[in-house]
This record gives C-alpha cells, sequence and structure tokens, in this order.
C-alpha cells in the first residue's frame, strides 16, 4: 500500500476458536458492522440506472415513434457499454484510488444520462452516443463494495457472509430498476427516467466515495502489467466459467417465453425467471448460513455441480406449475456459485488487480447473457440449452479448482484479504 499523511489503523483479527469458525454469520450481523449497511445501500442506489435504463430506453424508443427493434438496440449498447467500462474503470481504481475515479465515472455518466433526458431517442445518432458514454463511464461500484468489505468484516466468517449478502442483493437492481423505469415513465414523459436514473446513480456514487472507508482506501503498490487482471491463468478460466454461467441464465429467459407459448400461459414468461432471482436470494442467505470448512476449490466444485443437475428437471419441459417450482432450485444453486465465485476471484486475482478482477466478472456474466439469450433465439428456446450450458460451466471450472488446491497446498497460511488497509 502506498504512504499516506494519516494511514488508517489496521485492523486486527483474533484468532478464531473453533467454536467462533463454526458459528455462522448472518445478514443482520454484517448490517450491523460500522458502514456496512450505508455503504451497501447507497451501492445498490448507484447501480440502479444499470437495470432502469435499458427498460427507459425501450419505452423512450416507442413512445418517439421508433419500433422495438431500436429500442433493443440502444440497449444492448447499453450493456455493452457497461461490460467494456467496468474493468477498465476497475483497473483505473486499483491504480488510482477510488474517490476521483468514482467522482469522475458518476458525473460523466449522469450527464450522458441527462442528455437522454432532454432529447429523448428523436435523434439516434445522440441518443446512441449518449447511451455509449452513460454506460462505459459508470462507476464500477459492485468491485469498489467487494474491495471495501474486508476493511470493514472483523473475521472471515464475516467477510463470506457480507459476499454473500452483496451478492445476492444485487438481485434487487435488476428487480427494483425496471418497475421504477415504468413507473416514472407511467406519470411522466419517457425523459424524466432518464433523469431520475441520473440522480440515483449520482447520489449513490458520491454517497459511497464520500464515505471513510473508499477515502482511507489505498491500491496496491504493484505493477499489474498490461494484462493486470487477465495476467492469471486461473482468472481466465473462471471468468470463461462465468461466461458460460451467464449464458445459462440469458438462455432461462428466451426459454420461458416459448414454455409460455407452448402450455398457452402467458404469465410464466415473467414468472420464471423471478422465480430463479427468489431461489438465488434463498440461496446465498443458505450458502451464509453453512459452516462449510471445505476448501475454496471443493466449494466451487460443489456449487458448479449443483447448478449442472438442478437444470437437468426442467430439461425435460414439466407443465406449467411445475416448472415454476422448478426454477427455485436453479436460483438457489447459482446465488451460492456466484457467491462461491466472488472468493474464487479475489484469491486468483494478481495483486492490486482486485476491482479490474471484479469488472471482468460482472463483463464475462454480461456477455454469457448476451450469448445465451441470442443462441437460444436461434435454437427457439429449448430447456435442455441452459442445462447444458450449466454442464459445461462445471466442465470448465475443474481448471480453476485445480489451480485453487495448487494454491492452497503451496500457502497453507490463511492469505490475507486482499487490498486490505495497512
Amino acid at each position: 500500500m502506498s504512504a499516506v499523511d494519516t494511514p488508517p489503523a489496521p485492523i486486527v483479527r483474533a484468532a478464531p476458536t473453533h467454536h467462533t469458525q463454526r458459528r455462522p454469520v448472518h445478514w443482520g450481523t454484517v448490517l450491523r458492522l460500522p458502514y456496512a449497511a450505508r455503504l451497501l445501500t447507497a451501492t445498490l442506489v448507484s447501480r440502479l440506472p444499470l437495470g432502469m435504463t435499458p427498460v427507459a430506453l425501450l419505452i423512450a424508443a416507442r413512445a418517439n415513434g421508433h419500433g422495438y427493434g431500436v429500442g433493443a438496440a440502444l440497449a444492448s449498447l447499453y450493456g455493452l457499454a457497461v461490460a467494456v467500462g467496468q474493468p477498465l474503470l476497475g483497473r483505473l481504481v486499483d491504480r488510482r484510488g477510488q474517490t476521483r475515479t468514482l467522482m469522475a465515472g458518476a458525473i460523466t455518466s449522469a450527464a450522458a444520462l441527462l442528455i437522454l433526458a432532454a432529447a429523448e431517442t428523436l435523434n439516434l445518432l445522440i441518443a446512441a452516443a449518449a447511451v455509449a458514454v452513460a454506460g462505459a463511464t459508470a462507476p464500477p461500484m459492485e468491485g469498489v463494495l467487494r474491495a471495501l468489505w474486508p476493511a470493514i468484516t472483523p473475521t472471515r466468517r464475516h467477510l463470506r457472509a457480507a459476499l454473500a449478502l452483496d451478492s445476492g442483493s444485487q438481485e434487487l437492481v435488476y428487480a427494483a430498476g425496471p418497475l421504477t423505469a415504468v413507473a416514472a415513465a407511467a406519470v411522466a414523459p419517457p425523459g424524466l427516467t432518464f433523469a431520475v436514473a441520473a440522480g440515483l446513480g449520482l447520489g449513490g456514487a458520491l454517497a459511497v466515495a464520500a464515505s471513510a472507508p473508499s477515502r482511507r482506501w489505498r491500491p496496491a503498490q504493484v505493477r499489474s502489467g498490461a494484462l493486470g487482471a487477465l495476467r492469471s491463468v486461473g482468472m481466465r478460466w473462471m471468468l470463461l466459467v462465468l461466461t458460460v454461467v451467464g449464458g445459462t441464465l440469458g438462455a432461462l429467459s428466451v426459454a420461458a417465453l416459448t414454455a409460455s407459448e407452448r402450455h398457452s400461459a402467458q404469465w410464466l414468461a415473467g414468472v420464471l425467471p423471478a422465480g430463479v432471482s427468489i431461489g438465488a436470494l434463498l440461496g446465498t442467505a443458505a450458502w451464509t448460513a453453512l459452516p462449510l470448512p471445505a476448501s475454496l476449490s471443493r466449494q466451487l466444485a460443489l456449487t458448479a455441480g449443483v447448478f449442472a443437475a438442478v437444470w437437468v428437471p426442467l430439461s425435460l419441459d414439466p407443465p406449467p406449475f411445475a416448472a415454476l417450482a422448478l426454477t427455485v432450485p436453479p436460483g438457489m444453486a447459482f446465488g451460492a456459485l456466484l457467491t462461491c465465485a466472488y472468493q474464487v476471484v479475489a484469491e486468483l486475482a494478481p495483486p492490486g488487480t482486485l476491482i479490474e478482477a471484479y469488472g471482468w466478472l460482472i463483463a464475462a456474466f454480461g456477455l454469457g447473457q448476451s450469448l445465451g439469450t441470442a443462441a437460444a433465439g436461434v435454437l427457439e428456446g429449448p430447456w435442455a440449452l441452459p442445462a447444458g450450458t450449466a454442464t459445461l460451466a462445471l466442465v470448465l471450472s475443474a481448471p480453476v479448482c485445480r489451480r485453487l488446491a495448487v494454491r492452497t497446498a503451496a500457502a497453507p497460511s490463511p492469505r490475507p484479504s486482499p487490498e486490505r488497509p495497512s
């Protein structure tokens, strides 16, 4: 860590006894820690534009006389810009620190959304440019928060619970974001939705940047090289796993739509993805409560194996209500797998590249979702596709597990939490 004028006091962790190692740490315990609830809430608020903007673009394009294809293209451009910007801005945070990068990104992204608020999609060239800037400069809040958790959690068990709470609560962004966009568009011109998104994103990001843990955080003084987080072979394999996991969830949305048509139950198209989201929340909560003395490599193998297995019943194309019940286990497995994946990324990321690594995680998952949706559209949404991609994720996780096992054997003492103030 670079020298600073007034370095924060180091966090001293007492050696856990056998009893405390087994005691589960619940989400309520994490939220009572200093700064935890404030940082989590501000981060979720700052990320709401990620869930609002694609829906707002669809609504605005339709209201401005364009077809759904134009709105979908703009929404895809926004998603692509976010996927490109997150690892790049994450690398900038890793090298320059959080405060200035978060403030610059949040202000630029909000300004682009305000341009959309004024111009909407009447001029497609202006709209496309504003969409690209808004997505590419959206600050990497998810990675930033995960880099801060080690500084505000007293034990590794608290840290594991915090990461599970974090990954589970991200579902709220993609549930509350679209609802907020639809509600705003129902009572005001479409442009207001972009203004609301700009205000939420800017306010949440500035609240995180102004917090004491974020201001005290300092990047590691390590040269990461041109490849940055991608220098790690294990990281590259893990990103492949996450891309395929994203493909599974991307294929789900099309599979649900085609299932609703086959069974003449239109409600399935929206309810089945919601079942997965509910399952993800339950899965992260359950994963937090389990003591799990197993190594990280075994945890990854377990969660990837369960994730592959629970999609098989859906591949049999069950009737509507059975399908709804059967979407909850894949969601639970996904929640546990994603929580484990964040820990794996923190372990495999080269020193000084943690936030960039989390940015790549988000980019890989987003890319996988897009590819999974496209592939499912070409194949007309068979349930066998998400089952197949989930199985492929299990296969691809094997090299990651081997590298984690080698690291554990080579370094039996616990690795210090990355990017911890010292």
